[in-house]
């Protein structure tokens, strides 16, 4: 995940003129004082701040995904991000909108992991392809299986599979990285996968 440093908001040095004037624009009066307050640290802004946006950054991450499991503890996240990026927001956002960016890249970053793990399952079931229910591996064998015969395709098929199946990137990323068309990409990721389950076929 990025840090929450990058997700903050800041072009001008705190304190200085053009800070202030940028946060009186975005910021009411109360906003203008729990920043400051929160920023310097006290425990008693801190909460405030939490009670007083955690039940914006739960719907937001409602609406992004839905009903999820992990939604109090992403909250949680949010608003550790949100503290540690405090002293570097500079109010030339509102605090609702600052909050949801950081909300909206929290949610990406889970959804990529997830998206990830998906495609490393489906990497996994590629090893067990055409094998009797009683030779079935376990997870852990069919990991190790899995490196071991990925060692055996050609390096230039064995870099597209595992960028897209580990790595969970896209075909069009895949392509900008190596510096091929996306047709290229797509037929090696397809003969890769053809070639696994010879491999496999054959162990």
């Amino acid at each position: 995940m990025q840090s929450a440093d990058n997700l903050a908001i800041a072009h001008a040095p705190p304190g200085s003129p053009a800070a202030t004037q940028e946060a009186s624009t975005y910021l009411s009066r109360e906003e203008r004082d729990l920043l400051t307050r929160a920023q310097a640290g006290q425990h008693r802004a801190l909460r405030q701040f939490y009670g007083t946006f955690s039940s914006q950054v739960r719907a937001h991450l409602f609406r992004l995904l839905g009903p999820d499991c992990e939604i109090d503890d992403l909250t949680q996240i949010v608003f550790a991000r949100a503290f540690n990026a405090l002293s570097s927001f500079q109010g030339n956002s509102t605090l609702s909108t600052w909050l949801y960016r950081i909300t909206a890249n929290t949610t990406h970053n889970l959804l990529r992991q997830r998206f990830r793990r998906d495609r490393v399952k489906t990497a996994l079931s590629w090893f067990n392809a055409g094998r009797s229910t009683s030779v079935q591996s376990s997870r852990v064998e069919a990991r190790d299986e899995a490196h071991r015969i990925l060692q055996l395709l050609r390096p230039d098929l064995r870099e597209v599979f595992i960028l897209y199946h580990y790595e969970g990137l896209t075909l069009q990323e895949i392509s900008n990285i190596l510096g091929k068309p996306v047709s290229t990409v797509g037929d090696r990721l397809t003969r890769a996968r053809k070639k696994l389950r010879e491999l496999v076929s054959a162990a």
